[in-house]
């Protein structure tokens, strides 16, 4: 590697390290596992300074210096993501307008200190105290930053107000399981956590106070910023009129292939009433994570047998349990990517069961959710081939770079495409699976509409809700709490369906290229290797290694 753009590798690593300690820990860089991020103004300030003087640093090098094509792409995908990172400090200005910024920071940065064995328990407890001393100072910032109303949305304070409990619950809960644990270090412990819950307590009442009835802010990023993401962020070059278009269509077609395919189970029923049916069908609540293990080695042995992709040699896995701060971001299931620092190179899965404390009635509707035919589209597009495959593989990169930076126009396009991929190649034994995996089809196109209506201003919190209902069939307290994740994350919903489109588009180009040469096993694996980097830098290469014309 060329010795100035590894230094500047090095430098734009620690820039990323200081904007979030919690998410270096959750990357395997532990160097900063004791700290919480520093959002003093001037500190925030500093950090998108030193990434505005990072990109002229590599616009020198790569005037003045022939990079090989490994390092040229990492310079470029590095110049693309201090470019965001500088855009959005300057004009989203996330820390003086969410608070949930904060939540995220702080219970993150203890989930993955107690939850990953990358260390004896007694050094990740010692980093976990001195990171839960640093929560009263964090949001001591976060009060003075989220001073004027006018600019921070209403949504992002509901969304807050409905995760906050849920935060502390975890503080006190970690006492009561960790504490036991600590030896020496129990008292430190349990003093921390009682004086961070004690700040969350605080904090959430002084959001309310100050906040509820009062923000009036925009959480829309505007057509302008809007595009500029998706062209920076993700590699792709539709206007957001395209885009919303061409996911309405997306949408239309795909009902039509979902109608004929539940005609094909039941003529006399719609989809909407079969699949409501079908969801008495679920494991009982003590069985559910059983039933999820067993379809992921189902998944995975299809995968293996079929040659899809190559399996990593070392592919660590953990089934678990949605920790209750993070479920009502994720009621269903989600996936946690590898660290690519660490040696152990371990993929989780969380699951959300029913609450604990959750009457019958609650439980069994929450049950509903995980219907068994619901199961293995699941588990294709969260473990195999989907993120566990692909990001356990980006997670090996020799390029550091490319191991932290992506889009999730590759991420969660991959596995959007992964679904489609397992239901072209036999893998669901039960037809009621590929209605669902239809439905949620419907769901993504959906999303593109949404994000692009949400975030330039011609659609609202309730009228994306209400989009989810009527469509894709969705209970009204779902179908909100997901827009209220989309009004957050401005070109992440569209990412899946632009995503999926832009793999087939360059399979199909591959294959063409590649005539009777051409396998599913050889263009996956030489994807892949890419790590998440926008699919339009990757294209071009694919296709050379392909070959024809």
């Amino acid at each position: 590697m060329n010795p100035g753009l590894d230094r500047l590798i090095d430098e734009f690593l620690e820039l990323l390290w200081q904007s979030s300690p919690s998410n270096a820990t959750a990357l395997g860089e532990h160097r900063h596992d004791g700290r919480l991020v520093e959002c003093d103004p001037a500190a925030i300030d500093g950090r998108r300074t030193s990434m505005l003087r990072l990109r002229e640093a590599l616009k020198r090098l790569r005037a003045g210096a022939l990079l090989d094509p490994d390092d040229d792409l990492d310079a470029e995908v590095m110049d693309r993501e201090a470019d965001v990172y500088a855009r959005l400090a300057a004009e989203a200005r996330v820390p003086f307008r969410d608070p949930n910024y904060y939540l995220d920071e702080i219970l993150n940065g203890l989930y993955f200190l107690l939850q990953r064995e990358f260390a004896p328990l007694e050094v990740r407890l010692a980093s976990a105290v001195a990171r839960l001393r640093g929560v009263p100072r964090l949001l001591a910032q976060a009060k003075a930053n989220l001073s004027e109303p006018v600019e921070i949305p209403d949504a992002w304070v509901a969304s807050f107000l409905e995760r906050a409990p849920a935060g502390t619950s975890f503080l006190v809960e970690t006492g009561r399981r960790m504490t036991p644990q600590a030896g020496r270090q129990a008292a430190d412990l349990g003093a921390a956590l009682d004086a961070a819950a004690r700040a969350m307590e605080d904090f959430e009442r002084h959001v309310r106070a100050s906040l509820v009835g009062q923000a009036r802010g925009r959480f829309a990023v505007g057509r302008e910023l809007f595009e500029f993401l998706v062209r920076r962020s993700h590699g792709l070059e539709s206007a957001a009129p395209e885009l919303a278009a061409w996911g309405g269509e997306l949408a239309r077609q795909t009902l039509l292939r979902l109608e004929a395919a539940a005609r094909a189970i039941d003529p006399r029923g719609t989809w909407q009433d079969l699949i409501e049916n079908w969801k008495a069908d679920h494991p009982p609540a003590g069985e559910l994570l059983g039933e999820y293990g067993r379809a992921i080695e189902r998944a995975r042995q299809f995968v293996r047998s079929a040659r899809l992709a190559t399996l990593p040699a070392s592919d660590e896995f953990k089934l678990l349990a949605t920790p209750p701060f993070h479920r009502a971001m994720s009621p269903f299931a989600a996936y946690v990517q590898p660290a690519p620092f660490e040696r152990r190179s371990e993929g989780q899965l969380w699951v959300t069961p029913p609450d604990d404390d959750a009457s019958p009635g609650e439980i069994d509707k929450a049950l509903r959710e995980h219907l068994r035919p619901g199961i293995e589209p699941t588990i294709v597009h969260e473990v195999y081939p989907g993120h566990h495959l692909q990001l356990t593989v980006a997670s090996r990169l020799p390029s550091r770079v490319r191991r932290v930076c992506g889009t999730p126009v590759f991420v969660e396009g991959w596995a959007f495409y992964c679904e489609q991929l397992m239901a072209e190649t036999g893998f669901y034994d039960d037809p009621r699976s590929r209605v669902l995996q239809l439905r949620d089809q419907v769901w993504r196109a959906c999303r593109v509409v949404i994000d692009v209506g949400l975030q330039t201003g011609t659609m609202d919190v309730e009228a994306a809700a209400a989009m989810l209902v009527e469509a894709v069939r969705m209970q009204p307290k779902s179908a909100r709490r997901e827009v209220m994740r989309y009004v957050r994350t401005p070109t992440q919903p569209l990412s899946y369906a632009a995503g999926k489109e832009e793999i087939v588009r360059l399979r199909e180009e591959v294959r063409r290229r590649r005539g009777a040469a051409f396998t599913l096993e050889s263009f996956h694996d030489a994807l892949l290797s890419y790590g998440s980097i926008p699919l339009s830098l990757v294209r071009d290469r694919l296709l050379a290694q392909a070959g024809g014309g």
